[in-house]
């Protein structure tokens, strides 16, 4: 099987690649578990003074792939067509705190991060975006939080961040739209710091990751120090706490008859579909 995670390491720089480009590098559990510990190792690496975050193929990363998700949160059924038993709560909470303490990871970074956005960028890749150091997308980039179309509707791992870096009620409008914006538009908004042709993009990434090795060690990892507590004085730590909580409560919704159920849905016409018209629900 192709590995999941690419990692180059040439003079002060470190990139880590996702790299499931036929799935738009849409994440499994597992394979976000792998990332984290390629940061760890490139924080431990004296060598490296900056991390690169891209994507292989036609996307930075298309979030989390769904089909994984649901069978890590034991929903997947045995293949009778009867329905599977709804997992306890205690199974869920530890699964998302994994998840949360996975997040934090990348915003707790001792060295600096840098997102290589391109492609799709939606849910889980949208989250790490909004999280690391600093971001450069192409033009044509395509962000959006369609995740929430799944049931959050604004219930998310960071929402102090995503409050500080867009504005409560832009935050607001993004989470319960869910609709896709581009590169020029994530640079007004401030979550991407530049929006370049896609032809630049490598070679805007590279100047500054090579600009900002000129740092000396001891100084980029306690800036960033700083940095962090910070935003720790503005709730950055204690968001992931209530964020866990919140997806395992927001993922064990009860829904209505009138409403639309993902996982009835996908049940009945399979997971490409299911997206197809939750999509189209909301176009309407």
């Amino acid at each position: 099987m192709t590995d999941p995670l690419i990692v180059e390491k040439e003079g002060p720089v470190a990139r880590l690649i996702l790299n499931r480009p036929e799935k738009h590098n849409a994440m499994r559990f597992a394979d976000l578990d792998v990332l984290v510990e390629a940061l760890h190792d490139a924080e431990d690496d004296d060598d490296i003074k900056v991390i690169v975050l891209k994507g292989n193929g036609p996307s930075f990363c298309a979030g989390h792939d769904y089909n994984d998700a649901i069978r890590s949160y034991g929903l997947e059924g045995d293949g009778s067509g009867a329905k599977p038993r709804r997992p306890s709560q205690r199974s869920r909470l530890m699964r998302d705190r994994k998840l949360g303490a996975n997040y934090m990871a990348f915003q707790n970074s001792l060295k600096p991060v840098i997102a290589q956005v391109h492609g799709h960028c939606t849910g889980a890749g949208l989250y790490l975006v909004e999280l690391v150091d600093l971001a450069i997308a192409s033009e044509d980039a395509c962000f959006s939080h369609a995740e929430q179309r799944l049931g959050l509707a604004g219930n998310t791992w960071h929402l102090n961040s995503q409050i500080l870096m867009y504005g409560a009620k832009k935050a607001r409008e993004l989470l319960l739209l869910g609709d896709t914006f581009d590169g020029p538009e994530a640079e007004r908004m401030g979550l991407v710091n530049r929006a370049v042709p896609l032809v630049e993009l490598e070679s805007t990434v590279e100047a500054w990751a090579q600009k900002i090795s000129k740092h000396a060690r001891d100084a980029l990892v306690t800036g960033k120090a700083m940095h962090q507590m910070a935003l720790d004085s503005l709730g950055a730590s204690q968001q992931f706490y209530r964020g866990y909580v919140g997806h395992t409560l927001g993922t064990n919704l009860r829904f209505e008859s009138d409403e639309f159920n993902f996982l009835r849905e996908r049940r009945q016409e399979g997971t490409t579909s299911t997206f197809k018209n939750r999509d189209k629900r909301f176009a309407e």
